[in-house]
């Protein structure tokens, strides 16, 4: 298995974007979805037609990376995947976090 660093992330998730039928939704990532209120058609649309404005590998896991796509005024919407190959990737789970300067702002 090839490990994947953030330029060949980037690249895969470029590719998938020519065949959504290589994003997989994990279990969690359903089940997180509702629970969170996040439409799951929102994370597809994230992943075919943006670009993540931050990406990080994954501390403990080997092929597992974290993007972060705008997702309203007050929110950053991180997405959670692991990347199967180069032509396949699953969601493993998503999160909405305040943008930093919401939170600063709620202190003045």
């Amino acid at each position: 298995m090839k490990n994947y660093n953030i330029f060949d992330a980037l690249c895969v998730i470029d590719r998938i974007k020519n065949n959504p039928y290589g994003i997989r939704e994990g279990f969690h990532y359903k089940q997180n979805a509702y629970t969170r209120n996040i439409d799951i058609n929102v994370v597809n649309q994230k992943l075919l037609n943006s670009i993540p404005v931050g990406i990080q590998k994954t501390k403990y896991f080997f092929n597992k990376f974290e993007l972060i796509y705008e997702y309203n005024n007050k929110e950053d919407l991180y997405v959670v995947v692991e990347i199967i190959n180069s032509d396949e990737i699953v969601i493993v789970t998503i999160i909405s976090k305040k943008v930093i300067g919401e939170c600063i702002n709620e202190f003045f």
